[in-house]
């Protein structure tokens, strides 16, 4: 039997969540051609969150930067604005590659593995 080629879709990234989101401190993102830098709430690997009030609408489309603790994580991304009220803004990627689609990846799965441990120390001080 022949074997598969490695694929991943992430179907409709419009409709209900259908991702992990990770909350990690310190990142932050860049959008082109705003001065202003954006605190993300969440992460996944559809989409990004943004705090506060961004004036963004609807269906606006960017290219964004995202830093963690100052550091760019690949980039830069296509995203799409999905969501907006007045404290959030929720952006969808569109059309990763593979080098940014492995930079968000990585960062997501270490910050699962660093909750996880954080998990695990705490059972551990329970015990």
């Amino acid at each position: 039997m022949a074997a598969k080629p490695f694929d991943i879709s992430f179907g409709d990234s419009t409709g209900p969540r259908g991702a992990y989101r990770a909350k990690i401190s310190g990142l932050h993102v860049k959008v082109a051609g705003r001065p202003a830098v954006y605190s993300a709430t969440d992460v996944s690997p559809t989409g990004v969150g943004l705090s506060g009030s961004t004036g963004m609408r609807v269906g606006e489309r960017f290219e964004i930067g995202l830093y963690h603790r100052g550091v760019r994580v690949g980039g830069p991304i296509r995203a799409k604005v999905v969501r907006v009220d007045k404290t959030f803004s929720g952006l969808v990627f569109e059309d990763l590659d593979r080098r940014n689609q492995d930079a968000v990846h990585r960062l997501v799965l270490d910050e699962q593995k660093r909750q996880a441990e954080e998990r695990r120390k705490d059972r551990l001080k329970k015990s």
